[in-house]
């Protein structure tokens, strides 16, 4: 296997471990995405100029494939999450200050997070 190969097979294993964080998320979980992410940026970003000639590296074009594949994956999961997140932001507009006259939820103001671990 050519170095390009492993380097994009590296990236797609971290993006593969943040798409299994983000099917349990919780605050430690998603703290651990970020570094992985970014492992695998930096593991795609060494080996660029070997994956413009991938195509006459077959095993360098099946790694960038399958990292392809799993960086849709880890996108889905996010959209999946983001959309989730704003459904429930609407629906606490509507609860905490009903509806505007044009018949849409309320704004929240959501103000700072905090996070408190005990």
């Amino acid at each position: 296997m050519s170095d390009a190969a492993q380097r994009l097979s590296s990236a797609r294993a971290r993006v593969n471990e943040v798409s299994r964080l983000l099917l349990a998320p919780s605050p430690a979980a998603l703290d651990r995405c970020l570094p992985l992410l970014e492992e695998a940026i930096l593991n795609l970003k060494t080996c660029l100029p070997e994956v413009a000639h991938a195509a006459t590296d077959p095993p360098a074009f099946q790694a960038a494939c399958g990292l392809q594949a799993s960086v849709r994956h880890a996108r889905r999961l996010l959209d999946g999450a983001a959309e989730y997140h704003e459904k429930w932001v609407r629906r606490l507009g509507a609860l905490s200050t009903g509806y505007t006259g044009r018949g849409e939820p309320g704004t929240v103001d959501r103000g700072a997070r905090m996070l408190l671990e005990g």
